[in-house]
């Protein structure tokens, strides 16, 4: 089975419908660039590492590691279109470490 981009696979069916996939983006995250990213727009836990928002009617859930989670997606296919969007609007936020 070929590796799915950004190591995407399906975890589990959704409360709210469809399911949840799990994925990283390989890159570690700046928790403050990514909060003033998301200012107004979700719940950022600079602290925590973690920040969750609304993304296309799909729940993100993108962690200071990379991990991302997309929830509410009907397949792989679109959790990864979604991943490519995300990526582009909080493309600032990731950091090389050296």
């Amino acid at each position: 089975m070929p590796e799915q981009k950004y190591n995407a696979r399906s975890v589990r069916p959704c409360r709210g419908g469809g399911i949840l996939v799990e994925a990283t983006f390989g890159k570690p995250c700046s928790m403050q660039i990514l909060c003033r990213i998301l200012e107004n727009r979700g719940k950022c836990a600079e602290k925590l590492g973690v920040a969750r928002f609304l993304f296309d009617d799909c729940g993100i859930t993108l962690c200071r590691s990379g991990r991302v989670d997309v929830h509410r997606v009907q397949s792989i296919a679109q959790a990864i279109e979604v991943l490519d969007a995300v990526k582009t609007v909080a493309q600032k936020a990731f950091v090389q470490i050296e």
